[in-house]
C-alpha cells in the first residue's frame, strides 16, 4: 500500500470509527452498520484526502473491511449519478476540483464537466 494510501485509510477509518455507534446485545457489544449516507461521506472523504484520482482498486483498499464491493459500486454510481464524482478512463475517480481542465475532456459522466469548470476557474481566482 503507498503511503498516500495509507494516509487517505487512516483518515477514513478516523471518520469511521466517530460514525460507528455500539449496542450492547446480551453483554456483548456490537456494531450498528453505518448507512448509504455515511458510506458517501467517506468515499467523498477518500477523494478530498487524496487530492487526485483515485482507481477503483484504491477505493476498494481505503474502504475494505467497512463496505463490500458491490455496495461501493452502487454508492459509487449513486454519486456519478448525482454529479459528485467524475469518472475518468483507467476506472478511476475524483471529486471535480481535482480534475485539470485537460482531463476533463476524457470524463465519462459529462454533465460534471460545468462543475469541473467552474472549480478550475476558482482556483485560478484564488492564484
Amino acid at each position: 500500500m503507498t503511503e498516500l494510501i495509507e494516509r487517505v485509510r487512516g483518515r477514513v477509518l478516523e471518520r469511521y470509527s466517530e460514525m460507528c455507534e455500539a449496542v450492547e446485545v446480551g453483554g456483548v457489544k456490537v456494531a450498528v452498520a453505518i448507512g448509504d449516507s455515511e458510506v458517501e461521506e467517506l468515499v467523498l472523504l477518500a477523494l478530498k484526502e487524496a487530492e487526485r484520482p483515485l482507481s477503483w482498486r484504491e477505493l476498494k483498499t481505503v474502504l475494505s473491511n467497512i463496505v463490500g464491493e458491490e455496495r461501493l459500486r452502487r454508492i459509487i454510481a449513486s454519486l456519478k449519478a448525482r454529479n459528485e464524482i467524475a469518472e475518468l478512463p483507467h476506472v478511476r475517480f475524483a471529486l471535480p476540483e481535482h480534475i485539470s481542465p485537460e482531463e476533463a475532456r476524457k470524463v465519462k459522466n459529462p454533465r460534471i464537466i460545468s462543475k469541473i469548470m467552474k472549480a478550475t476557474q476558482e482556483h485560478y481566482k484564488q492564484s
